[in-house]
């Protein structure tokens, strides 16, 4: 669910302003892309980013490109062009891109659970935003920040600070248009809240926001859908409601989601060995048990190869540098040589000059 959420939420960030010009297409191709063809958009980006001649040119196709790299999973290059994003809006006293760059980079820190890195770059973009008006259009950018700083805290099962921050969210989006990603987004915090609510012992509150979500029926959830519905299994399950559980998971397609992700996967095989066990059913427990424990195994895998990725190309970044560094060096020292022969040439004929004076 971490990956659509956060696709979800920076989606909000895209927007195409002016005529219809070549620029402006350039920039609409770029966006309408981002799902079905990133390799292509961050192709268009980084062309516009190249042509670039005015910083708000540069700046929105670096938004365009970092997204596009964010949903490739280029986990190095996100967080080296968000970085470059913000020093770009502070020499240029651009607050809110520094926001949207801030938030960004924080939602790619808290997807491979560095929360460190994700708070510290969050909390940045808070204070920023409390330290400015932020423009009635761009509130989606607050819910953001709220958005996933209480994902961040629910990763840490700090339950208690991130319903908190679920709920400035919501208020933020509650003042936005209702649109099918406003909607959309709403629902997938009730999840997230719904899963706090439910942990720290509110479990009727946990029922009612994860009913709600299945009763909204909304089309934007995709398979996401599922994990109110494992939400509600858990509590049923709990409360020993094996009638109501084993309803609920029928109506759960594992096939929707078991290739995408891995955190849904893992709950529902959970689940299913769980409701095996209370029917007294040792084959299907062991056989889901099985399950539930190889999908544990892949959630491992994926977090170590993201973080792999990530020291790989980071190493590969520091070794060009110092090669970078060498050649530099070595110019330098050769440039030096070559002045300082210079001159010890011209001082031993000037000094031979005088002697025969």
């Amino acid at each position: 669910m971490r990956a659509v959420l956060n696709i979800l939420l920076i989606f909000l960030v895209f927007a195409v302003f002016g005529q219809n010009t070549e620029k402006n297409k350039n920039v609409k191709d770029a966006t309408d892309l981002i799902f079905t063809n990133p390799e292509k958009s961050a192709l268009i980006s980084t062309k516009m980013l190249h042509e670039a001649k005015d910083y708000a040119s540069k700046v929105n196709a670096l938004s365009k490109l970092v997204n596009a790299q964010m949903v490739l999973g280029e986990i190095s290059e996100v967080i080296k062009n968000c970085n470059y994003g913000i020093e770009m809006a502070k020499k240029n006293n651009d607050k809110i891109n520094q926001i949207r760059f801030l938030s960004m980079l924080g939602n790619q820190y808290q997807q491979i659970n560095m929360n460190a890195d994700a708070k510290k770059n969050l909390d940045a973009a808070e204070n920023l935003m409390n330290a400015i008006s932020v423009p009635k259009d761009l509130l989606f950018l607050q819910g953001n920040v709220y958005n996933v700083k209480g994902i961040v805290f629910k990763s840490e099962l700090n339950c208690e600070f991130a319903i908190k921050y679920f709920d400035k969210a919501l208020s933020v989006y509650n003042r936005l248009p209702k649109d099918n990603i406003t909607v959309t987004n709403q629902l997938l915090i009730d999840v997230q809240k719904a899963f706090c609510l439910e942990s720290i012992g509110k479990s009727k509150d946990a029922e009612n926001l994860y009913i709600e979500v299945l009763d909204s029926k909304n089309d934007g959830l995709g398979y996401n859908k599922y994990f109110a519905s494992v939400g509600l299994v858990d509590i049923y399950l709990k409360r020993k409601d094996l009638d109501r559980a084993g309803h609920l998971l029928n109506t759960i397609k594992v096939k929707d989601f078991v290739q995408y992700d891995p955190e849904l996967t893992s709950a529902y095989y959970r689940l299913m060995a769980q409701n095996s066990y209370l029917r007294k059913k040792p084959k299907n427990y062991l056989y889901y048990f099985d399950k539930y424990n190889h999908s544990l195994l892949q959630i491992s895998e994926s977090q170590n190869e993201m973080i792999e990725r990530l020291v790989i190309n980071d190493n590969a970044n520091f070794i060009q540098k110092s090669n970078n560094n060498v050649i530099w060096s070595f110019v330098t020292i050769f440039v030096l040589v070559v002045i300082l022969s210079s001159l010890a040439l011209l001082f031993y004929r000037f000094s031979k000059k005088l002697r025969l004076n």
